[in-house]
């Protein structure tokens, strides 16, 4: 069940509107009323107790990330009964797909070039970082262009930690998946 407009979360993020949503949460455009600028509030449903140790040590792991194209998350919290939240920058722009459909066809070459070596940058971060993150959906719907031409790479929904002792295998539907090392 999502979340009404006007709905105000943990007495500081007001939501504003329903971004995008799936089998296990939503995603939605919010407004922090303590620091005064938009923000992304993505509900995790499920709330039980393995599923918010998992949840939490995600969260940990996503606030402590800094690169010019991921976004910062910095805040989680838990309403019992309810779901789960991490709280992030909200992300102006327009995805990939969204461009591509805008456009009706091929986008320039010279842009794509760009995008494609900051998301590459975003990923060379991820997986160098100790332990190595795996992003494991990266795809045009999650990549953000901004007003500023950054691309931004988002929804770290079934992101990984990797470790060498377990083979990482692909999810349908993934499009690209790399360790670096």
């Amino acid at each position: 069940m999502t979340l009404a407009t006007g709905t105000t979360l943990h007495n500081r993020y007001r939501i504003v509107k329903l971004v995008g949503q799936g089998g296990f949460g939503a995603v939605y455009r919010g407004w922090d009323t303590a620091l005064e600028r938009p923000v992304a509030v993505k509900e995790h449903f499920d709330s039980g107790p393995e599923s918010q140790r998992q949840f939490e040590r995600e969260a940990k792991l996503l606030a402590g990330l800094r690169h010019p194209n991921l976004p910062i998350v910095f805040d989680h919290f838990v309403l019992p009964g309810q779901g789960q939240y991490l709280v992030m920058d909200y992300v102006e722009g327009k995805s990939l797909h969204e461009l591509l459909i805008e456009r009706g066809g091929p986008l320039d070459g010279a842009d794509v070039q760009t995008w494609a070596r900051q998301v590459c940058d975003a990923l060379t971060y991820l997986h160098t970082h100790t332990p190595p993150i795996i992003h494991r959906d990266i795809k045009p719907e999650n990549i953000v262009i901004t007003a500023d031409d950054r691309a931004i790479l988002v929804d770290f929904g079934i992101s990984k930690l990797y470790h060498r002792s377990q083979p990482q295998p692909l999810n349908r539907g993934t499009s690209f998946a790399m360790v670096l090392k």
